[in-house]
């Protein structure tokens, strides 16, 4: 993963090095709102269910998110950019059972932060200010699940919480419209990534990976899924 992250930085400051006073610089601020596929944590959920021996139910399960990030991005022409971006994400889980005598929590937040590369084109349409958006990103994913149990008997109580760790890689192609509000370009994208990830492992030890069922499959995160982008594009150097 990080000789792809290196490669990654290495095709931008290639391409991006040439005729940089020539072209416009942007820092683009991003916000999104994510689904994902997550079938692997919500088979884990099913089998805490099961082996929990109480009428325990998932109250959350992996819901879509909102995102965060960052790019910036350098004009290649006048129709075409190319970039870096930084992009953090989230979902979580929650398995409960409460009755007069206590109560079981079990939650599974999982996070990730993303190093990518991008390369865009936009087009006006016709004769107005409205243009079409196409691209792709290449992201490299590291994620993170925190495991947190809650459980209470009467007066008593116990908590427990671990982390595990996952590397990951993301392909997302999308397209979408822009428009200058406020003379800064706006970008409203929706696309698709497609995700492949490690299994979650305790940090340092990648042979000690979490398991999500009786048959002992790897537990492993999937970022896949729709994504809707909302991205203003801000000069820094001209």
């Amino acid at each position: 993963m990080l000789n792809l992250t290196i490669k990654l930085l290495a095709a931008f400051l290639l391409f991006g090095g040439t005729a940089a006073a020539q072209s416009k610089i942007y820092l683009e601020p991003r916000l999104g709102f994510g689904t994902f596929r997550m079938s692997s944590l919500k088979e884990l959920q099913q089998t805490v269910i099961s082996n929990s021996g109480v009428s325990s139910k998932a109250v959350d399960t992996y819901n879509p998110y909102i995102q965060f990030g960052l790019g910036v991005v350098k004009e290649m022409d006048e129709n075409t950019a190319i970039g870096l971006l930084l992009e953090r994400g989230s979902t979580g889980g929650r398995v409960a059972y409460e009755d007069y005598s206590g109560e079981l929590l079990f939650d599974t937040p999982v996070h990730y932060n993303a190093i990518g590369a991008m390369i865009y084109t936009h087009n006006a349409i016709a004769t107005s200010n409205l243009e079409f958006v196409a691209g792709v990103e290449l992201n490299v994913f590291l994620s993170q699940l925190k495991t947190e149990t809650y459980a209470r008997l009467y007066d008593a109580t116990e908590t427990d919480e671990d982390k595990f760790n996952s590397k990951g890689i993301g392909l997302k192609p999308y397209m979408g419209l822009q428009y200058p509000a406020f003379n800064l370009p706006l970008k409203l994208t929706v696309g698709y990534m497609a995700s492949a990830s490690q299994a979650f492992h305790v940090p340092g030890e990648k042979k000690q990976y979490l398991v999500r069922n009786s048959n002992s499959d790897k537990l492993e995160p999937g970022w896949s899924g729709l994504r809707l982008n909302l991205t203003v594009s801000v000069p820094v150097f001209n």
